[in-house]
């Protein structure tokens, strides 16, 4: 089973109830001597739940934490990213048994396996997927869509060398085959793409409608980026995560996360929908021209505040900061509604 710290009540709603602690109680004066040591062993842990956004400190209110509500484990402990925030700013206690785990590591947490990384999301989540809550449907077609501004050679080269350090490799991992397909403005297609051309030189024309490209996250696991062209400069670069088991697809979707961040300020906006609850192509407006939503709210979508609708009519869900965007999330409480 795996073990908990740093869940304390006034975090996020997935991540504590009300018998947990108090962050307040945990604030001390000062940290043990070896608290650089701890924060870097909080850093170095793997990334099984990713939440988009932020939240406030929750002590004084002054501070938004980016990435507050995701998950990190070492494979023994789990713990919500944002306790690093707490240690480092308020010197939060955590127990002696954890901090003994951190010293006898020496400060970095070992690579989680693959398997032991299943076995805690399913014991984190249950059996029962995000989309068998939502549609009773389990491997419900998902897609994590970002809508990014002028998909030049260069950005796209870019993106998917970012993808590749994140797990998401463009050839296969046993015989380096690239799996690339285009659908011309005729509608005739999807044809594989075998001219020799570069992925990044593919993904970056006008001249097809949609490009897809397969993404290996192990030797008999993908999913597929498809960049499909809108209006002006703006593409939807849309990963799918259909046909992916919860474990799996909680790690694809940490890996895009961290690939998102590196790409933030040419992102227009982003839809994050796990189960597929929505329509693929419902939120374009949404993003690109401020129109209210007309679907049901997926996970997470975010939006440039500057020329979206207004907050209300994201169906009353929380607002929180991401650069210049603004997301709003659905938790994994609310995964039923």
């Amino acid at each position: 089973m795996i073990k908990r710290v740093g869940f304390f009540r006034e975090f996020a709603p997935q991540d504590a109830d009300d018998s947990a602690p108090s962050i307040h109680d945990a604030v001390r004066p000062s940290g043990p001597g070896d608290e650089y040591g701890v924060l870097a062993y909080l850093d170095s842990g793997t990334e099984i739940f990713s939440a988009m956004g932020a939240e406030r400190d929750a002590i004084s209110g002054d501070e938004w934490i980016a990435g507050a509500g995701s998950l990190v484990t070492d494979g023994t402990w789990m713990w919500p990213a944002e306790l690093r925030h707490y240690v480092e700013r308020y010197h939060a206690e955590l127990p002696e048994d954890f901090l003994a785990t951190v010293r006898a590591a020496r400060y970095t947490a070992a690579p989680v396996s693959r398997r032991r990384t299943e076995e805690i999301i399913l014991e984190v989540f249950g059996r029962s997927s995000f989309a068998a809550q939502v549609t009773g449907e389990p491997g419900a077609d998902g897609f994590f869509t970002w809508y990014m501004s002028d998909l030049t050679r260069q950005s796209c080269e870019r993106m998917l060398d970012h993808l590749d350090r994140a797990g998401l490799k463009t050839r296969h991992p046993l015989t380096d085959d690239i799996s690339l397909f285009a659908t011309g403005t005729e509608g005739d297609g999807p044809r594989p793409v075998r001219d020799g051309r570069a992925p990044a030189d593919v993904l970056a024309e006008t001249a097809a409608e949609e490009v897809a490209l397969h993404l290996w996250f192990a030797s008999d696991t993908f999913t597929t980026v498809t960049v499909r062209r809108l209006k002006g400069a703006t593409a939807a670069v849309v990963h799918s995560l259909a046909g992916l088991q919860e474990p799996e697809r909680e790690q694809v979707v940490a890996a895009l996360v961290r690939v998102l961040d590196q790409h933030r300020g040419q992102c227009l906006g982003f839809v994050l929908d796990r189960t597929g609850r929505s329509p693929l192509t419902a939120w374009d407006a949404v993003v690109c021209d401020g129109a209210s939503p007309s679907a049901a709210l997926p996970d997470s979508v975010a939006v440039d505040t500057s020329r979206s609708a207004p907050a209300s009519a994201f169906a009353g869900a929380h607002g929180t900061p991401y650069g210049h965007l603004t997301v709003f999330s659905r938790g994994p409480a609310d995964q039923g509604r």
